[in-house]
């Protein structure tokens, strides 16, 4: 049964197990046929680049990453087979452009890009994949700016599979990435207090829609995208401190859930679980 609801406060963790350093899944954990990943929050990026270069040698891949305030990052890693795939940090907003643009003339596309911080001081981090398919991404939106582009993107066949929320509390940025509707209904929402967002939540749960992205702005809001695509088991949860990210990850791990999506900022975290 989906649930959200307010809690309170990780450091590294691993299918449950709080470490010092990234790690491989337990034994026990694959045994029992869980999937094997690894997450962890409120890294320091010296820490982010250790845990990336570590896991990599140990089979692993990234599915999303989020850069918070204070440059302290999350992430979750899978065991497993997969296309090509890059993970950058620490990158500003040209810096990312220019990653970008480089990893599109090379057939990759982004699947997960997060920023923090404003102006010329923002900071950005992002996972790309080598994939096929239609695909665009864009950063530096305003409220305004976003929502025109996700009115445009729906209405081309494109849906929201990306965003996260950056800039100040008085003038919020967007980043996000468009890709080629698969199929199904979806719609999107931003700016909402943590109430609203609850409201939006319990209407959207209604039609069958579920969130498959949030986003904790730094004014304290959320953006998020609802889709329609009949996943039965799945947890979100909002307004969690860090750790109160590790309690429901304790939860969701012993109800066979893991996250696929983890994101933060000014100390308030959301997630979304899914059973593979």
């Amino acid at each position: 049964m989906p649930r959200m609801r307010k809690i309170v406060g990780v450091t590294v963790v691993a299918a449950g197990v709080v470490l010092p350093t990234a790690a491989v899944l337990p034994a026990e954990a694959e045994a029992a046929g869980t999937p094997a990943f690894v997450a962890y929050h409120a890294a320091s990026a010296g820490r982010q680049a250790a845990y990336a270069r570590t896991l990599k040698r140990q089979g692993y891949r990234p599915i999303t990453v989020n850069v918070a305030d204070g440059g302290r990052y999350a992430a979750v890693w899978i065991k497993g087979g997969g296309p090509a795939w890059a993970i950058y940090q620490g990158m500003s907003g040209t810096g990312y452009q220019r990653r970008f643009n480089e990893y599109v003339k090379k057939g990759y596309q982004p699947i997960s890009v997060s920023a923090t911080g404003s102006g010329g001081g923002a900071v950005f981090a992002a996972v790309f994949e080598k994939k096929s398919g239609k695909f665009f991404a864009k950063h530096g939106l305003t409220a305004t700016q976003f929502a025109s582009v996700n009115q445009k993107a729906a209405s081309t066949g494109y849906t929201l599979t990306s965003v996260d929320v950056y800039g100040s509390a008085a003038s919020p940025r967007y980043v996000g990435v468009w890709t080629a509707n698969s199929g199904g209904s979806w719609y999107y929402t931003y700016g909402k207090t943590a109430k609203q967002h609850e409201a939006e939540f319990a209407k959207r749960m209604k039609q069958g829609f579920r969130p498959t992205q949030v986003a904790v702005g730094p004014d304290g809001t959320y953006s998020a995208a609802w889709r329609k695509d009949g996943l039965r088991s799945w947890a979100h949860y909002i307004e969690m401190s860090s750790s109160g990210y590790q309690k429901r990850f304790d939860q969701q791990r012993a109800r066979g859930l893991h996250p696929v999506q983890v994101n933060s900022e000014n100390g308030r975290y959301a997630a979304i679980f899914v059973k593979t």
